[in-house]
């Protein structure tokens, strides 16, 4: 693969040559080749290709859904690779699908499990920076979410950042919906900023859904870090630690 190291950086093509940006590589130019996109669309040979293409697209589509539906948490959580992530694991799960054929499988809520473990920020997690156990409960006849943040000392079961002095644990729950005309928003439920001296006493954080869903649940669970200054706390600037996981996808 060549790069461009010019200061005149291309992207699209001239003659023979395609160029384009790589998110981590930078721009980089290659010889422009392959059937063009006609043969593909009608050509036999190109049949597993489309079936390819159309789930997909699909599966694009359903973790954009997601994106939308989590905006509000992802923002100063999510890295850049987590769209490429969410849309490979959706991907997988509409693999999962026994009843359709190869090109129409589709994203089947009772497969949805997969996404439990999805880390918003790819380079961290919760065992990085807590030490103790974050346990979760889901009554689904009440609709009653709660997070057990047990006593701990921070000195022994935080990863202490440089220029911290506080962290906040966040519980979230949302409903699954896979229409984008009725796309219900996290319940959101944070502690108060701990500071990292101190033993912490342990608490509980409480969402609440509606009582008796029928529809699949994620649970999530965050940690931010922040620098207290003058009273008024901010995020830890540059900090790629901050976690948020879906911790349980709970099905009915």
């Amino acid at each position: 693969m060549a790069k461009q190291e010019s200061l005149v950086k291309f992207r699209g093509r001239i003659g023979d040559l395609s160029f384009s940006k790589h998110r981590t590589r930078g721009y980089e130019a290659r010889m422009a080749g392959g059937p063009d996109k006609k043969r593909i669309m009608s050509d036999p040979n190109f049949q597993r290709t489309r079936e390819n293409m159309s789930e997909f697209g699909s599966a694009a589509q359903l973790a954009k859904l997601i994106r939308i539906q989590l905006n509000n948490l992802l923002k100063g959580l999510a890295d850049k690779s987590f769209r490429n992530r969410l849309t490979s694991i959706v991907h997988r799960i509409q693999k999962m699908d026994r009843d359709s054929v190869r090109g129409e499988r589709v994203f089947k809520p009772e497969n949805s499990r997969l996404l439990k473990g999805l880390e918003f920020n790819d380079n961290s997690s919760l065992s990085f920076m807590f030490g103790e156990n974050l346990s979760t409960s889901y009554d689904r006849e009440s609709g009653e979410i709660t997070l057990t943040i047990p006593e701990f000392d921070p000195r022994v079961d935080v990863t202490l950042l440089e220029g911290a002095t506080h962290i906040q644990f966040t519980l979230a729950a949302v409903e699954q919906t896979l229409d984008p005309e009725n796309i219900p928003r996290p319940e959101v439920q944070r502690s108060a900023f701990i500071p990292l001296i101190g033993k912490h006493l342990g608490e509980t954080l409480e969402v609440n859904l509606p009582p008796d869903s029928e529809k699949v649940v994620y649970i999530m669970v965050g940690i931010t870090t922040y620098q207290e200054t003058n009273d008024d706390f901010y995020l830890l600037n540059n900090n790629p630690y901050n976690v948020m996981t879906i911790v349980d996808v709970n099905i009915p």
